[in-house]
């Protein structure tokens, strides 16, 4: 056969594959349109790079032929790298034990599916690397944590290359890992791995609210989707959620034509027959609410670097109004102080002087009572998002808000002061917009996988 039908052929295997499986998860609908097809023959089985996914063609047809599982696993295996970010993480210094970590965690995703399509009977060494990594209390499984159990350990060095044999799946060649090469694109993978993030979103959404018992069989996804999309969002994409549209006093080049404009000049000399417009539809943030939960689990030092940082990024990525209204909030089981801040000025200075107030026990409701206050107070002021810094121990009011909300849940407040408690990740409600800090250099592009 010539290249063109193999990969007309190809595409169609694998237009098939993709359709068996959104018959089989629904919840994946968005993500199976992400990557378009490509044959490689230059791989050995199959491979993605955020953007297309490749497969080796005779690999594909035999496979297809023999065992169409195989297929459907590998082509759900490349996803779900995508979906977990695997390929944007910063990868650790072994890379073949890193490699390994990002294939066990994504195939025991697929074992723990119990899908026909993707069933397959596991072998007895993928049966004891499962029982060993149970055996060491790790519930939840990253490539971070399992590169940190298997390092070193006896069981690796022991059974390494029957390892890579049984996980490794597809080829990791085309993942943007050096950021100095010069043949990468890093423009290209930034705006892959933001469509990723936002595709990861989509799917965890589908799972927690309309496929309610699809997440209930695929607990362990859910929860890898949790974590992932919950952890590397840059914080200006972040914003963007809160941000509105308004008519703003700033010439809009992009409806002025030029052709009526030069005309009359032409025509009239110094009298253009269309000026350019004085106002233009931008979207940014106008208002919003920053609630600090000052419970007995959170401290001053913390927060001042929160705010200074969360200040610097508002500032610097043009995201207010000139006109801007944020609130800044500090409660625990009501609201202790409430401070208006018009200017980066007076946020600075807040920032530099944060003191907290209060230190009882956490009930976000007060917060949304506030809030609700604002809506009918008689003003005209809207509030169009409210974040909250938090661990996510409270009480949570029984129906959503009327504004968007996002709780910033802080690990590095248990880490501070010796908490032995994790932030509640999985307590918050549906509704609720969620990322997560992992350290005091809070609000970068990064990720704690």
């Amino acid at each position: 056969m010539d290249t063109p039908s193999h990969t007309a052929l190809g595409r169609e295997i694998l237009s098939t594959v993709r359709s068996d499986l959104y018959l089989s998860l629904r919840f994946l609908d968005a993500a199976l349109s992400g990557l378009t097809f490509e044959m490689s023959p230059l791989i050995g089985s199959s491979a993605t790079d955020g953007e297309k996914l490749y497969f080796q063609p005779r690999y594909l047809f035999r496979s297809f032929e023999e065992n169409p599982v195989l297929i459907n696993r590998a082509f759900l295996h490349n996803l779900l790298h995508c979906l977990f970010s695997h390929l944007y993480l910063e990868p650790a210094q072994d890379r073949a034990l890193w490699d390994l970590s990002c294939d066990i965690c994504t195939e025991s995703i697929l074992d723990s599916l119990d899908i026909p399509c993707l069933r397959k009977v596991p072998s007895s060494l993928r049966e004891e690397t499962y029982r060993y990594i149970q055996e060491h209390q790790i519930s939840l499984l990253t490539p971070g944590r399992l590169c940190h159990l298997l390092e070193g350990s006896i069981f690796y060095h022991q059974n390494m290359l029957l390892l890579e044999q049984e996980f490794c799946i597809d080829s990791h060649q085309f993942w943007p890992r050096d950021k100095k090469d010069p043949s990468q694109k890093p423009e290209q993978h930034r705006q892959n791995q933001e469509k990723w993030q936002e595709l990861g979103n989509k799917t965890r959404t589908s799972m927690e609210t309309f496929e309610r018992r699809a997440g209930t069989a695929a607990g362990s996804l859910l929860q890898m989707l949790k974590l992932s999309c919950g952890s590397s969002m840059k914080y200006d994409r972040f914003l963007r959620r809160f941000a509105v549209w308004q008519d703003c006093l700033r010439i809009n080049d992009e409806e002025f034509d030029t052709a009526y404009y030069t005309l009359g000049m032409d025509l009239y000399g110094n009298i253009p027959l269309i000026e350019p417009l004085e106002y233009k539809e931008e979207k940014k943030i106008r208002s919003l609410v920053i609630a600090i939960d000052t419970s007995g689990s959170v401290r001053g030092t913390p927060v001042r670097r929160f705010l200074s940082e969360t200040m610097a990024i508002l500032g610097n990525s043009r995201r207010f109004f000139n006109h801007m209204k944020i609130r800044l909030l500090q409660f625990d089981t009501v609201i202790q102080e409430e401070i208006l801040i018009t200017s980066f000025q007076q946020f600075a200075a807040q920032a530099d002087a944060f003191a907290v107030r209060g230190g009882g026990g956490t009930d976000y409701r007060c917060v949304f009572r506030y809030i609700e206050g604002i809506r009918r107070s008689g003003t005209e002021e809207t509030v169009h998002g409210v974040m909250i810094l938090t661990d996510g121990y409270g009480t949570f009011p029984s129906s959503p808000p009327a504004c968007p909300a996002a709780f910033l849940l802080a690990d590095f407040l248990k880490e501070e002061y010796g908490s032995a408690r994790e932030p509640a990740f999985d307590s918050l409600p549906d509704w609720a917009i969620r990322l997560r800090i992992d350290e005091p250099g809070l609000l970068s592009e990064r990720s704690c996988l």
